[in-house]
């Protein structure tokens, strides 16, 4: 099962992509866990792309693919703000939360919450694709 969209990258568009990973988790079947990790991940890249990647008011684009694999959800995110690669900048695990400056810790959540993470530069977007495991047999 696949689904996608593209979305508003500004706060109260998060409602719609939260529409989305909800969605996709019943109609794929997959536990309420999991797709809460799901939504999780995506509010999390989301809010700091709103907040991080476009500037002021500029809302640029946000592009969500959900798709069941066997035993997993892979997450396509894109955006088109400035090269920038989180997964690069994630804290050292050896860091506790009072150690960590500012900033990386909703990454270093988001990768806690995925079985993978990888990023690429593709054309003038930002890719992220990540894997979450599923806990009940689900999409597939």
């Amino acid at each position: 099962m696949r689904t996608q969209g593209t979305f508003r990258g500004s706060l109260p568009g998060f409602a719609e992509v939260r529409a989305l990973g909800e969605s996709f988790g019943t109609t794929a079947g997959v536990d309420r866990a999991t797709t809460l990790r799901v939504v999780l991940v995506l509010e999390e890249l989301f809010t700091n792309t709103v907040t991080h990647g476009y500037p002021g008011d500029a809302a640029g684009p946000v592009w969500v693919t959900l798709e069941g694999q066997s035993g997993v959800i892979v997450i396509t995110y894109e955006d088109e703000a400035s090269p920038f690669d989180p997964l690069a900048h994630t804290p050292p695990p050896s860091l506790t939360a009072e150690e960590q400056a500012p900033g990386g810790l909703g990454i270093a959540l988001v990768r806690g919450l995925c079985a993978s993470a990888s990023y690429s530069r593709t054309g003038d977007r930002n890719r992220l694709t990540l894997t979450v495991t599923t806990s009940s047999p689900g999409p597939g």
